[in-house]
């Protein structure tokens, strides 16, 4: 229980700081975290948040992870047979870092215990966020493939059909991937509806800071989506 209530207090302070901006409290935090990772070294969980927090400052740039950062996350997604709440909450915070392709066998393991298996809420949740931000790196990352293996994913199990929210992002997403204004501008008329500010706020930030024109603007072409 305390494991889980570190980890709900962490995501929730580093995702205030992304939210923020404030690559000041994130470095000083990843700094903090990085000394307690040393003072315990034997300790996985210290050296997870650390992970976890330097994630969150390298999303502010979408920066990846070095090989070896990488290497020791994907061994340790690769030993999971059944995925809980703690590596789901990992993976969340990290997938943005890591070569997207790389998170493929996992994010394929974890939809398919979503469709054989009653997943707690918390934890439907985190897979949307999973998901979320799995598709912002692969766009980013300009893998178009995986992009497309992950929309089919989630269409082929019917993911979380019932959260506004998640299906918000995913029209978002959609949208972004096909060069497609009208599915943008339809994703952000939805979470202006349901008053979704913090999602609008990462919708422009997304735009802003990958120099997307504004889908509000008229284009001189037409959309077209990617074939």
């Amino acid at each position: 229980m305390e494991k889980k209530n570190n980890l709900k207090t962490l995501t929730a302070v580093l995702n205030q700081y992304y939210q923020d901006n404030d690559r000041q409290k994130l470095n000083q935090l990843t700094q903090l975290l990085q000394n307690d990772m040393i003072k315990n070294p034997n300790d996985p969980f210290m050296r997870h948040y650390y992970l976890m927090s330097l994630s969150t400052l390298y999303h502010l740039d979408f920066l990846v992870a070095s090989i070896d950062d990488q290497n020791e996350l994907i061994d340790y997604f690769f030993n999971i047979s059944y995925w809980q709440f703690y590596d789901l909450c990992l993976l969340e915070n990290v997938v943005n870092m890591i070569h997207v392709e790389r998170s493929t066998p996992y994010i394929s393991d974890i939809l398919k215990q979503y469709a054989t298996n009653n997943m707690p809420m918390a934890s439907v949740e985190t897979v949307s966020k999973i998901l979320i931000n799995a598709l912002e790196t692969s766009i980013i990352q300009r893998k178009d493939d995986f992009t497309r293996y992950l929309l089919d994913k989630v269409k082929k199990y019917k993911f979380n059909t019932d959260d506004f929210k998640f299906q918000t992002w995913l029209l978002f997403w959609i949208g972004v991937f096909e060069n497609n204004n009208n599915k943008i501008r339809h994703a952000y008329s939805i979470a202006t509806y349901l008053h979704q500010n913090i999602t609008l706020k990462n919708f422009d930030k997304f735009l802003t800071i990958t120099q997307t024109p504004s889908p509000f603007f008229e284009d001189t072409k037409k959309d077209t989506p990617k074939s």
